[in-house]
């Protein structure tokens, strides 16, 4: 449901401008006693400037105004501030959007608390982080830095994610004409630690931390029926030199056996490979990375409502209001023979790290697939969650070669709430759990 981007307020606006205030109050205090020379090196600066980076006023661009229709009358205005991956597709009037004020969205006290704390800590390893503890471990990046890329990329990684997520989502694969050739419902869980900043998460953090484990997933299908009750559990590790383990539970034969993972495989035959989730969920070392700077875009994130607005050609964009946004732009180079990319471009809000948009370009470097990432602000979410972070609304793989798109829509999602490891993330759960 689309709303009235000129009057319409997030629900406890004063609260949150009155939290903004505290917390670069703390912020401020906090790393001056750990860092005494912050003061004088201008790091608490940054470091505000980092997580409240519209506190001195929102970004702004000549002829973008708040209200604005955008359609391919219009689509010149957009030229500094949307990339012509999608310029390009707006100018031909495949789709259009109003715009609206830009919405700030600070993360959680604990993960600033945590990036302050252990500011300057971090650095970088042949295999993983070394001395990383919790928060953005990289926060101030330098275009100097002949290694920004990379710490960028670690930044990324390690994005406040939460301490553990469920979510309820589909899928569907759509034509250019916008037919569902195929739809799929799941069931999705992820816990995150030991360097979750919450610390709600990991149950047994020193088992985590011993066998050097990132990231638990579970997922089981839904719907439809051929596919009903199969279930992949995996583990994703610190070193990112270490392939994932996972295990797939098949309910035809219910057994349950370990496959080898594939970052390049597209299951389903969709238009989403396994390290396209999120926009980018791959290995860093099989990429050289750059930091390419810091850059005003216009961005279909944060909505502020629980669920997108899709339009355009084929239902495939998103069509609720897009705002202005600081981005950290990040190009991946495939350093080996990747089966279809030569190159990645991602977009990063500055203020979160969320993934906005993600181009990816085939191995002649011809422009392929784009991937749109939706989140919805922390205040419109009718399932009650109290986290403070961009939470997931919409995925939209768009691949441009095939004329087909993977429409991915969370229903619900649930931020933070306690998850018994035996009973989502082990082997003998994918046999209880099986029908």
């Amino acid at each position: 449901m689309n709303m009235n981007v000129d009057n319409k307020r997030p629900r406890g606006f004063t609260s949150q401008v009155l939290r903004v205030v505290q917390v670069l109050i703390v912020l401020v205090v906090a790393l001056v006693s750990a860092r005494p020379e912050a003061a004088a090196d201008g790091t608490a600066d940054k470091l505000g400037e980092l997580f409240f980076p519209y506190r001195q006023g929102t970004p702004k661009a000549a002829g973008v105004t708040p209200g604005l229709k955008i359609d391919s009358t219009n689509a010149h205005l957009l030229q500094e501030v949307l990339p012509p991956e999608l310029l390009d597709h707006v100018a031909a009037g495949e789709f259009s959007f109003i715009l609206q004020d830009t919405t700030d969205t600070p993360l959680r006290q604990e993960y600033i608390d945590a990036t302050i704390q252990h500011s300057g800590k971090a650095a970088l390893g042949s295999e993983k982080l070394q001395n990383y503890v919790a928060g953005l471990p990289f926060p101030l990046l330098d275009l100097h830095d002949p290694q920004a890329g990379i710490k960028g990329a670690w930044n990324y990684r390690y994005r406040d994610r939460g301490d553990s997520v469920q979510y309820w989502p589909t899928n569907e694969h759509r034509t250019g004409t916008g037919a569902v050739e195929r739809s799929e419902t799941f069931y999705i869980a992820q816990m995150f630690g030991p360097h979750s900043a919450g610390g709600a998460a990991a149950g047994d953090r020193q088992a985590w931390e011993r066998r050097g484990i990132y990231a638990k997933r579970y997922m089981r299908f839904v719907a439809p029926s051929d596919a009903e009750g199969r279930q992949v559990m995996s583990l994703t590790y610190e070193n990112d030199l270490q392939l994932d383990d996972q295990w797939l539970y098949d309910p035809r034969t219910r057994r349950t056996r370990k496959v080898v993972y594939n970052p390049y495989e597209a299951p389903g035959n969709g238009q989403l490979l396994s390290e396209d989730t999120s926009g980018f969920n791959g290995y860093l070392h099989v990429y050289d990375w750059t930091y390419v700077g810091e850059k005003v875009v216009l961005a279909p994130s944060p909505i502020r409502s629980a669920e997108p607005t899709l339009g355009g050609r084929g239902n495939w964009y998103p069509t609720d209001p897009w705002e202005l946004r600081k981005a950290i732009v990040l190009e991946a180079k495939s350093r080996d023979s990747h089966p279809l990319y030569s190159r990645r471009l991602l977009y990063l809000d500055a203020q979160t790290y969320a993934n906005l948009y993600t181009f990816a370009y085939d191995l002649e470097g011809k422009h392929r697939r784009t991937f749109l990432q939706v989140y919805f602000h922390p205040q419109f979410n009718p399932w009650n969650n109290k986290v403070w972070l961009p939470q997931i609304s919409a995925q939209l793989s768009l691949d441009y070669e095939r004329d087909r798109a993977s429409i991915f829509q969370t229903h619900k999602v649930v931020y933070n709430e306690h998850l018994n490891e035996n009973r989502w993330f082990s082997i003998m759960a994918l046999m209880l759990n099986g029908k």
